[in-house]
């Protein structure tokens, strides 16, 4: 009987909890898989044929990995051409491998795609199926990505944190970055503990509305005359009128793999523009990769999807599934198992915007519809004193 050898493969920056979901597909196939190997750092190692035995993998070592953050397998952002898919196709032949797991975001499900088209163009049959993950919560087709809950989580714990920090010692700005070059998913959640008109964040700003500097300024002003500080939340990719970054580095050797400007740096340039134009003291806040590595902060429905996406994946080939994606229905309607299959033609580079029907004119850009989807992702906080400073 031949054997049938599965192979995983990462692309994309980690999260909290993406080795969870190594953890499940492992768990999963052994048993139904003579081996299971990784590619190492994604599709280079993929191309150089670089892989791990991940079949070996004890029960106590599962267990370790699904409580670790980063990416234990390595992941990368390469963009494979045709000179790097023959050699992968090689890769899959010599190791005779014909059902493969692409965990990543966007950028990965089209690789998933050119992958399973490449092979099949060259009459080798593959079962492909991507498995989403990314903070930034824009893949289509799924309800919401593992981990986009536990980035959101840390973002909505440190804008309450911050503003307590801030009220204590009126400063009276502070500006908040938060990861997302497209998309407002976290910057849009760092409001999800906001009870009243006092509490941090006072603004949002998300890349789904045009940011404009003068109603910035005008707004924070408003807000630190009537209260005396301010706490703003921003992503790192908001866009103005016109399009272009508010802020973003210049300089090539800043540039990711896939020849993308780093978009990261927008608080500490309004911060600046803070202190020029309103003569107020303004600090800025960018945690930057800590926002997808604190373990400390995994929600537990991250854990649980992250889980799922996983088992489901390999669920999927061996029910004989491909050129899928894994995709998580809504916790308000699940169905039997919680997620179902999309063809990746319909998801590959394809960024989901938080919904224009949630989006709205104001201070807080999006609207009580987003806050009753993110509220159960992130998970209940614990409560905290609200202190004399009313």
């Amino acid at each position: 009987m031949t054997a049938r050898n599965l192979l995983v493969l990462q692309g994309g920056g980690p999260t909290q909890v993406l080795n969870a979901t190594l953890a499940a597909i492992v768990e999963e196939a052994q048993g139904s898989f003579d081996r299971i190997y990784g590619a190492k750092f994604g599709v280079k190692g993929f191309v150089n044929g670089n892989f791990a035995d991940l079949g070996t993998l004890s029960a106590a070592d599962l267990s370790l990995l699904r409580l670790s953050p980063g990416a234990a397998l390595g992941s990368s952002r390469a963009k494979p051409g045709q000179d790097d898919l023959a050699r992968l196709l090689e890769h899959l032949r010599d190791w005779n491998v014909r059902d493969l797991l692409f965990l990543g975001g966007n950028g990965t499900m089209r690789g998933a795609e050119a992958v399973s088209r490449f092979c099949h163009e060259a009459g080798f049959e593959v079962r492909v199926l991507g498995v989403p993950k990314t903070v930034d919560n824009d893949i289509s087709g799924t309800d919401r990505c593992p981990g986009y809950a536990s980035a959101a989580r840390y973002i909505v714990l440190s804008a309450r944190e911050l503003g307590a920090d801030v009220r204590s010692l009126p400063q009276p700005v502070s500006i908040l970055e938060t990861m997302g070059r497209s998309v407002g998913w976290l910057a849009a959640a760092a409001a999800a503990e906001k009870r009243n008109e006092e509490d941090a964040p006072h603004l949002v700003y998300v890349p789904e509305r045009p940011f404009d500097m003068e109603a910035f300024l005008r707004d924070l002003d408003r807000i630190v005359a009537r209260q005396g500080w301010a706490v703003v939340a921003v992503a790192e990719g908001i866009r103005d009128c016109k399009g272009a970054y508010v802020y973003q580095v210049t300089d090539p050797a800043q540039s990711d793999p896939l020849e993308r400007p780093i978009t990261g740096g927008v608080a500490q340039f309004l911060a600046d523009a803070v202190a020029l134009h309103l003569k107020m003291r303004c600090r800025s806040e960018k945690p930057g990769l800590l926002g997808r590595s604190s373990i400390l902060h995994a929600s537990v429905q991250d854990r649980k999807d992250a889980d799922l996406v996983g088992r489901a994946a390999v669920r999927g080939l061996l029910s004989g599934e491909t050129q899928k994606m894994v995709a998580l229905l809504p916790l308000s309607d699940p169905g039997e198992h919680g997620y179902s299959f999309v063809p990746l033609s319909e998801v590959a580079e394809i960024e989901r915007l938080i919904p224009r029907e949630w989006t709205r004119d104001g201070p807080i850009p999006v609207t009580d519809a987003f806050f009753r989807y993110v509220k159960p992702l992130i998970g209940n906080m614990a409560p905290h004193f609200a202190g004399f400073t009313n």
